[in-house]
């Protein structure tokens, strides 16, 4: 079964990537395999944490406008 949580805001500061880190973490504790993603154009905070091995999108590619 797969599970996808999104967390969603244009804003910056609301916590965001604190809450990711925090889904990336329980899901790991729980034995779930965890792929990240970070597609802020801007600041890519969830990127910064190394040992989530985080991947960065920029859905502004042209590889993504046909999805």
């Amino acid at each position: 079964m797969a599970f996808v949580d999104f967390i969603l805001q244009g804003k910056g500061g609301v916590g965001k990537s604190f809450i990711a880190v925090l889904l990336i973490q329980y899901y790991k504790l729980k034995g779930y395999d965890v792929r990240a993603l970070d597609t802020d154009p801007v600041n890519n905070t969830l990127a910064g944490y190394t040992e989530f091995d985080v991947d960065v999108h920029d859905l502004e590619d042209p590889i993504y406008r046909s999805i």
